[in-house]
């Protein structure tokens, strides 16, 4: 009697094979973000958060009060640990990031296959989301780890939501408000879940609310940049969506407006559509007051649950015609890519020349203590330069920080005292090249 064999499903062989494919593609497209450098925030990170106690990440993590410094725990433990492992090596970085960014990708899977979406349909919209340059900054930029880090928990509250599972949920939509603050608005969008998808038992996201009020009135309230005009303060008003709207909006399928677009999906009539479609709505609402601050990774959440309206609204579509659009968008999509690529490494050439020098000349020079400068490369700011400065003279260059920043534009009162009464470090940067020179009291500046 010979043994039974197993009967091999073909379709499941073929739909992991086209998700390695895909895997391989991402991998493929952005190989490059290895050959990058830090920015100035990604530096100033580094400055201090691998010598902060870890007794305060866990601190800030657990409780249940407004951070007035910023500080999100779980990001910039990202930071602390990857700092004291590799300091300025900056390949090592890229490899948490992309496998967080196919986590994601991975999480909209499960959600669209629970929402009965089916699998190569579902495969096809987390293509479009790990192949978009929409939010393209997002895995590429260590600095954009806190959106990533959001969205992996956002999406996770989402999936343990619908399986069920409450306090995983609540626990993980915690940690996504603790990744970033865009994640306060998500009890929203499990409300609508609980409606169109749910039991509408509405008592257990009691929880989810109360944390997203408490954190909202807190966010509002004890705002330092409460009161003023800056970067960071809300702008409730027409002008600030004149400007934030067509920004995201392109964001989403990388022409004018489709962002908006996608809305004329709700006519399908299909709840999974119109929650995705919502989400997105939702999640991106804060961003629309906050015209000084328009970045494309802040897009990385929201074309999250855009994907799930997108995928949704092609369920009933023979999946071959959904992997055609696919392909002819390929090209548009890969347009953006190849832009913002050549764009990031020239910037972060510049940024390793100017930081290496500077990082480089303090090592051997450690009894200068100040640097003044007259000139940083393009985007890159001074507190990105001060971090460079103080990294070079720490022993070692990631211990806490004990003194203050010592590094300074020429033309601040600080720069212009420290050169009259103290030897100092003084940088001219051209715009492609550093120089550094010894600069005394009464020395001409050339």
């Amino acid at each position: 009697m010979t043994p039974h064999r197993p009967k091999v499903d073909r379709k499941q062989i073929a739909l992991a094979a086209a998700a390695l494919a895909v895997v391989a593609a991402f991998i493929l497209l952005n190989r490059s973000a290895y050959d990058g450098f830090f920015t100035d925030d990604e530096l100033d990170n580094l400055s201090w958060a691998p010598g902060y106690p870890l007794v305060y990440f866990l601190k800030t993590l657990v409780s249940p009060f407004f951070d007035i410094s910023n500080f999100r725990p779980v990001g910039h433990v990202y930071f602390k640990i990857m700092g004291r492992l590799f300091g300025l090596d900056f390949a090592p970085y890229m490899t948490p990031i992309f496998g967080f960014h196919l986590l994601n990708g991975s999480l909209l899977y499960a959600i669209l296959r629970r929402m009965k979406v089916g699998a190569w349909q579902s495969l096809a919209g987390a293509t479009f989301f790990l192949l978009s340059a929409g939010a393209f900054d997002a895995y590429w930029k260590p600095m954009y780890v806190f959106d990533l880090f959001c969205t992996t928990f956002c999406l996770l509250s989402v999936l343990f939501y619908a399986h069920g599972r409450t306090v995983l949920a609540f626990i993980a939509y915690w940690l996504a408000y603790r990744s970033k603050e865009l994640a306060v608005m998500l009890p929203a969008v499990l409300v609508l879940y609980e409606y169109w998808f749910g039991e509408r038992r509405f008592l257990k996201l009691v929880p989810f609310l109360l944390a997203s009020l408490s954190f909202g009135v807190q966010g509002i309230l004890l705002n330092p940049n409460r009161g003023r005009n800056n970067d960071y303060t809300f702008h409730f008003s027409l002008n600030a969506l004149k400007a934030t709207v067509p920004f995201y909006a392109r964001r989403i399928l990388l022409f004018p407006f489709s962002g908006i677009g996608m809305f004329a999906l709700a006519l399908t009539r299909d709840r999974r559509v119109w929650f995705g479609l919502a989400g997105m709505a939702i999640l991106v609402t804060t961003l629309l007051f906050l015209p000084g601050r328009q970045f494309i990774a802040y897009a990385y959440l929201p074309i999250a649950f855009a994907t799930i309206a997108i995928a949704s609204a092609l369920a009933n579509v023979r999946p071959a015609w959904i992997w055609v659009a696919l392909a002819l968008w390929m090209p548009w999509n890969y347009r953006e890519l190849r832009h913002e690529k050549r764009a990031k490494l020239d910037a972060d050439d510049q940024a390793y020349t100017f930081v290496s020098r500077i990082i480089g000349w303090g090592v051997r020079h450690p009894e200068v203590e100040t640097l003044v400068y007259d000139g940083v490369p393009v985007n890159f700011h001074h507190w990105g330069t001060t971090a460079a400065w103080n990294m070079a003279h720490h022993v070692g260059p990631f211990r806490d920080q004990r003194f203050g920043p010592h590094a300074f534009f020429h033309d601040w009162p600080e720069g212009a005292a420290a050169m009259k009464s103290q030897t100092v470090a003084y940088a001219h940067w051209d715009g492609s090249h550093i120089t550094i020179k010894t600069h005394s009291p009464g020395d001409p500046i050339r």
